[in-house]
């Protein structure tokens, strides 16, 4: 019975890696740029709603006359609810996103500033079949406490 059980449970998870780009919506003097995002989505499918789970990692793309001299890093951890429609994935769920800025004073000295913001995103998005596995293109609207708006356009292929 519990090979049973835990045959059920496996079936309904499905996990994969994630490429995609993260676009400021920005006022025109803002310094960030569009950059490359990757990493891994996971979704366990109920009967009608499905949890998803993605941890995320990009470079942030800026301005090189407002960085300082910094790099800045983003990891995105994302935790929400989606459904799945004949013809659309929505869904919603809360996120913390850790940034950090780094900067090489000399060798061996460094600067370094971290800190992690809560938000929020609603996604939209298709599920496509691969076999008998998805590949999932979505649209994260993700609104993010130190700045605003951001656009994550994303790809998984989950099996």
């Amino acid at each position: 019975m519990f090979s049973l059980v835990s045959l059920i449970l496996l079936m309904s998870f499905e996990i994969g890696p994630t490429i995609g780009g993260f676009i400021p919506v920005q006022d025109e003097d803002d310094p960030w740029r569009s950059s490359a995002l990757f990493g891994v989505k996971t979704r366990y499918g109920f009967s009608s709603i499905d949890l998803d789970f993605q941890l995320l990692f990009t470079e942030l793309g800026i301005d090189p006359d407002s960085s300082r001299g910094y790099d800045y890093t983003l990891i995105p951890l994302t935790l929400g609810l989606s459904k799945n429609t004949r013809y659309l994935r929505y869904g919603a769920g809360g996120a913390l996103y850790s940034i950090e800025a780094r900067n090489v004073i000399v060798e061996g000295l460094e600067s370094v500033w971290s800190g992690t913001y809560p938000g929020m995103y609603l996604s939209f998005g298709r599920d496509f079949s691969v076999g008998s596995n998805t590949a999932d293109v979505t649209a994260r609207f993700n609104i993010i406490d130190f700045n605003g708006l951001w656009i994550g356009l994303t790809t998984s292929f989950l099996f």
